[in-house]
């Protein structure tokens, strides 16, 4: 009877482990496609939607949901045009202070009649 229990549960792991490492395979050859925040949320709702189109939660939240990303989308574009517009002062900052150090000229070294040369170097 104990042969039986131990042969049984062997048998269980071994399963286990098999549907584990197909499952794996399958998850890492699939490449991640670019989400956007709330996109699985969104389509989570929406499935349970077609179930019960008339509740009225469900609806409220695939609404939630449509208006927190078109937000996130607005945010995002302001902000790459923040960075935009940092990245052009930047350019203009560096642009000016080349011309002002052009400008300016650099002074010559004198040269120090005292020193030495070494030898070796």
């Amino acid at each position: 009877m104990n042969n039986h229990k131990f042969f049984g549960n062997i048998a269980l792991v071994l399963g286990l482990l098999a549907a584990g490492s197909s499952f794996a395979d399958e998850t890492s050859t699939t490449a991640p496609a670019q989400t956007l925040p709330g996109d699985r949320g969104l389509a989570s709702v929406n499935r349970n939607l077609e179930k019960n189109p008339d509740n009225k939660g469900l609806q409220n939240a695939s609404e939630q949901l449509q208006r927190n990303q078109l937000k996130h989308a607005e945010h995002m574009e302001k902000r790459a045009e923040k960075r935009e517009a940092h990245r052009l002062k930047k350019a203009e900052r560096a642009e000016k202070h080349a011309q002002h150090h052009e400008a300016m000229g650099r002074p010559e070294k004198m040269e120090r009649p005292g020193k030495m040369e070494r030898p070796g170097k």
